[in-house]
């Protein structure tokens, strides 16, 4: 079930459009139409993002000469599937499944809702013992938590685990993360085509009054990650700022982009990824990486009680942080959370790696500290009631 977004208006009430939207609206139809093509299949556009690795199934599954799953471990997943529930965006999960099919024949069964409603089904399921997932994946490290107190996440080491110890990432007995969900900045292309903003605090330059977007902080973890950067890095004077910009405020990632796209807005926060998927499916949009760098927030995945007992979600949960697995994720604008995979262009894009000063994570302590203070901060200064 697709989440449900709508497009509210700016503090003022007043709407973008004309001329705006005019200058973008074939750019627009591309992106609309692109989805029909033949050769534009998740499968298609996984091999155009990262060029196939080579895969060995001689001795179980070995791919770029690294093991991910042992003789037994492969043969007993052959010919089951995996069911996946999943709060990321769908078009970044369909493909990632459709990298993991191409690279082990295994068959992902998709369900994507939004964080928290994905959260209330499955630990609905849970306790009335009908969960259908064999692995989860969040947004928010809060949830996953949950999850694992629950018994909703049980444990499973993958064969990486030591990799993300060394990278300083989250060890939990439960759950990993398999990605870190990156926000920064990017503009409309098609409208700024001399002296483009490129950095923060082009978010705050009077001359983008009225142009640009944000994302409610309510929308997830993601959000509270780059509020909480933003505060650390520019003071609370910076939220003061934006919200003097009279800034369109949306409830989705999404739908933020897409306005983007069709000119409505000209500059905003963005989730990394999504930005990066629509301009990859021609859109006007340019990214910035600033100098001060990116906020991150954790993907947490793990497996359920049914997904420990299926070989392949076992298979699926090695391949998530295989190198393999790890360079896909950052090809579509994620960073990886092993950080021996060397760099990892996403297009023409290099995000800064998880060991990089420039990177800067929030992760579940960060969370329990600041995100409830942070939300209620954030809702003050935007006048916002969501």
């Amino acid at each position: 079930m697709p989440e449900t977004t709508t497009f509210p208006r700016t503090r003022s009430g007043r709407r973008r459009g004309g001329a705006l939207v005019a200058l973008v609206a074939a750019a627009s139809l591309l992106v609309s139409a692109c989805g029909g093509s033949a050769h534009n299949t998740p499968t298609a556009r996984a091999a155009k993002l990262l060029a196939p690795p080579r895969v060995d199934t001689s001795n179980g599954l070995t791919i770029d000469g690294e093991h991910i799953a042992d003789k037994a471990l492969y043969d007993a997943a052959k010919g089951k599937k995996v069911v996946l529930y999943s709060a990321a965006g769908k078009e970044a999960e369909d493909l990632t499944i459709a990298r993991f099919t191409a690279e082990t024949g295994i068959q992902v069964e998709l369900t994507r809702l939004p964080n928290n409603k994905l959260a209330e089904r499955a630990l609905s399921e849970h306790g009335a013992g009908r969960l259908e997932a064999d692995v989860i994946r969040l947004t928010d490290p809060r949830t996953a938590r949950k999850f694992g107190e629950a018994g909703l996440y049980v444990p499973y080491r993958t064969p990486f685990h030591d990799k993300l110890a060394a990278a300083g990432a989250t060890v939990d007995a439960n759950w990993f993360p398999g990605y870190y969900f990156v926000n920064a900045m990017a503009y409309n292309s098609a409208i700024h085509t001399e002296n483009p903003p490129n950095g923060w605090e082009d978010l705050t330059n009077p001359k983008y009054q009225g142009q640009l977007g944000i994302v409610a902080i309510t929308t997830g973890g993601t959000l509270s990650a780059l509020t909480r950067f933003q505060i650390e890095q520019f003071g609370v004077g910076f939220l003061d700022r934006m919200a003097a910009q009279d800034p369109r405020v949306f409830n989705s990632t999404s739908t933020e982009v897409d306005a983007l796209a069709r000119g409505e807005i000209s500059i905003a926060t963005v989730s990394f990824n999504n930005a990066f998927g629509a301009q990859t499916n021609g859109a006007p949009i340019r990214l910035v990486i600033p100098e001060e760098g990116v906020s991150a927030s954790e993907g947490p995945l793990g497996l359920t009680p049914k997904g420990a007992d299926n070989p392949a979600a076992q298979v699926f949960a090695n391949w998530s942080l295989s190198k393999s697995g790890q360079k896909f994720v950052g090809s579509q604008g994620f960073v990886p959370v092993r950080t021996d995979v060397g760099p990892v262009q996403a297009g023409e894009y290099e995000l800064p790696a998880a060991d990089s000063p420039r990177f800067h994570l929030l992760d579940e302590e960060g969370f329990a500290r600041h995100a409830k203070a942070d939300q209620a901060l954030w809702k003050q200064k935007f006048n916002f009631i969501g």
